[in-house]
């Protein structure tokens, strides 16, 4: 399938409830001075945070550092711009074949997300009225949704069909595979999970 119709694929099994509506869009923009005011630091505090981590130092190299906050912002500016359309989903559905060239981690990608929410709902509560605040955070709440769908979801599909090309095998076949293996780590996973009571856990 086409990275289109990927996104189609992915953005269906989404509650639409869970979407950025025309609404949600015009408050990002009513507050786009806001996310001005903090990027800079934002992007500094993301990559200084990744940076800090031995393992992601083992696949960030330094000399990069200048082009990823450029990838970051360009990103960024977009996202408090508020146009949420097709394009848009499209590009997020992109970013999750891209993390699968450059080994980015589904754990990593989605752990900085929450920094970043983190980030902004920090500043956010400082900055607005409370409910202003709060309104302004469901939309970022949602925005994470979908984006993270796409994100992880494009990852997985992307990483499992480059499996399924280069050896291959049909989709039943891997489908097999995939449930044989998953069978097997089920039953170790009730074993475990038979080993760790209530009780044991409260002694």
């Amino acid at each position: 399938m086409n990275l289109d119709e990927l996104t189609t694929h992915i953005l269906e099994k989404i509650p639409q409830v869970m979407f950025p509506t025309v609404a949600d869009a015009q408050l990002i923009r009513a507050h786009r001075s806001f996310f001005e005011k903090h990027e800079a630091e934002l992007i500094k505090g993301f990559y200084d945070t990744l940076y800090q981590e031995p393992v992601m130092r083992m696949k960030l190299k330094l000399e990069e550092r200048k082009q990823r906050e450029h990838s970051l912002r360009q990103w960024y500016r977009v996202t408090i711009g508020g146009n949420f359309d097709r394009d848009y989903w499209n590009w997020q559905t992109f970013v999750g074949i891209v993390h699968v060239k450059h080994e980015i981690a589904n754990s990593a990608f989605l752990s900085m997300w929450g920094w970043m929410l983190t980030f902004l709902s920090e500043r956010i509560f400082q900055e607005l009225p409370s409910q202003e605040a709060q309104a302004l955070l469901n939309v970022l709440q949602k925005l994470q949704v979908v984006v993270t769908s796409l994100i992880v979801e494009s990852f997985i599909i992307t990483e499992r069909e480059a499996i399924k090309r280069s050896s291959g095998l049909k989709e039943t076949l891997l489908a097999r595979f995939v449930y044989l293996e998953i069978d097997q780590l089920l039953k170790q996973g009730v074993e475990i999970i038979q080993g760790y009571t209530l009780s044991e856990k409260l002694a």
